[in-house]
């Protein structure tokens, strides 16, 4: 092959596998075999390469949809809801997630709608719609447990169902959920999701103020990052232990974590984390009198913030850079970044309000969707009792219909087995008819004479 797709720097010999595969697929006609492995390759590359996801995604869709493949139309659906996600398209998330879950309805696929809730879940989470996400968490988790998912996507459930709680300072429903992931990570070994996991409880400790439990996670956290070689994550937890220490009061302590996680983000190229660990490590050198250290950390934070459009942490370093001026005892320049601060948290609210909207729009969209869902589900139900009753009575008029073998003396019809019955017991048999015996005036004549009536 040509091209090598590599995920962080190191060959990911999974995509290459699939492409190599791919490349073999193409030069027969297309099947079902390639729609499956273009759907994998588009869910492998979705990280660390999106294009080239939504490439196979759209790709596989197509596909799927002229040859009749409904279950990889919906995985397509699922991974461009993923692909969209990723690029802040939430809108445009949302509707290929509802299209996957019509299509996994019809099928009453069970699983892969619970796997499609989650990534809806993950849409309203960034959207900073936690409540929402959590609900869409919860229904996916009792999704799983009703088709028998295995233990690991269960934990995983449990584990984003725990930061949900987290987020809306729900911290004992937090620990609770888990500690019931932890105890399913444990026994299956996998570590990287276990020190994740560790890393979480370790925030959730430290919010509830219980600094031992928390630095006792975070070491357990930072010891697999460690063994795992995971440097981003061994970044994460070092900044976890230095705010640990920070709150403390042990500022040295501090600075040798931040100064750690800082080189590391650095190794990696996390610009935006390098950025909020210049703001903290700036808040320690202030408190520490080491202004002039203080000051060239935080103008690098700040403007990285700005290079990069992150208000959040271009808050953090104004409010450390006005905090450094005042503590100098240098008040025009205070004044200056607290003016400047005032201005960015005024314009970060405008965006939040903007974002909020855009969100409950999707919401709204979303919600209404399901309604005509549910609406165009009940309509069918209606339907199928009305045509079955439709072919119930074509049944009664059909048997009814054609030539009916009739004996010329006695009147009597043969059914279908050959058998001779009365002719209102056929037609009775074969109809809603039903008959009341009586005697017409020939008849009468014939049976009784022409004078009688009635009255004898």
């Amino acid at each position: 092959m040509k091209k090598l797709w590599r995920t962080r720097g190191i060959a990911n010999k999974e995509i290459v596998a699939l492409e190599k595969e791919l490349e073999w697929l193409r030069r027969e006609p297309p099947g079902s075999e390639l729609v499956s492995v273009l759907n994998k390759l588009a869910y492998a590359c979705l990280h660390s390469d999106p294009r080239r996801a939504e490439d196979c995604a759209l790709e596989a869709c197509d596909l799927a949809e002229k040859q009749g493949y409904p279950v990889e139309q919906a995985k397509s659906f699922s991974t461009l809801g993923s692909i969209n996600h990723q690029a802040g398209n939430y809108a445009e998330a949302m509707s290929y997630s509802r299209k996957s879950i019509d299509i996994y309805s019809e099928l009453d696929d069970k699983n892969g709608i619970a796997s499609v809730l989650s990534v809806m879940a993950r849409v309203y989470w960034s959207q900073g719609m936690v409540d929402k996400s959590l609900e869409y968490y919860l229904e996916s988790l009792r999704g799983k447990q009703e088709c028998g998912s295995g233990e690991d996507e269960l934990a995983l459930c449990h584990l984003n169902i725990g930061a949900c709680y987290s987020g809306l300072n729900r911290l004992d429903l937090a620990l609770s959920s888990y500690e019931y992931a932890l105890s399913i990570l444990e026994k299956s070994g996998n570590r990287k999701k276990l020190a994740y996991l560790f890393n979480n409880i370790g925030s959730v400790y430290g919010r509830k103020e219980e600094l031992d439990k928390a630095r006792e996670y975070f070491q357990k956290a930072l010891e697999i990052r460690e063994d795992l070689g995971d440097k981003n994550g061994i970044a994460s937890t070092l900044a976890n232990l230095g705010s640990l220490q920070e709150d403390l009061g042990d500022n040295e302590s501090a600075l040798g974590f931040f100064k750690r996680s800082l080189e590391l983000f650095e190794e990696i190229g996390n610009r935006r984390l390098v950025a909020y660990t210049c703001g903290n490590i700036g808040g320690v050198y202030t408190r520490l009198g080491r202004f002039d250290e203080a000051e060239e950390v935080l103008s690098r934070g700040l403007s990285i913030t700005r290079k990069l459009s992150i208000k959040d942490w271009e808050i953090l370093c104004l409010e450390k850079i006005t905090d450094l001026y005042e503590a100098k005892g240098d008040l025009q320049k205070a004044l200056k970044h607290s003016r400047e601060l005032n201005t960015c948290i005024e314009e970060h609210l405008n965006e939040k309000s903007l974002e909020k909207i855009a969100g409950l729009q999707v919401q709204f969209e979303t919600e209404k969707k399901e309604k005509e869902s549910e609406i165009y589900r009940l309509r069918n139900v209606e339907l199928f009792a009305m045509n079955d009753e439709l072919r119930d009575a074509l049944a009664h008029v059909k048997a009814l219909q054609g030539m009916l073998p009739i004996c010329a003396s006695c009147k009597k019809i043969r059914d279908d087995d050959g058998y001779w019955q009365q002719i209102e017991t056929y037609i009775s048999e074969h109809s809603d008819a039903k008959f009341s015996h009586a005697l017409c005036p020939e008849c009468m004549i014939k049976l009784y004479g022409k004078d009688f009536t009635l009255e004898n």
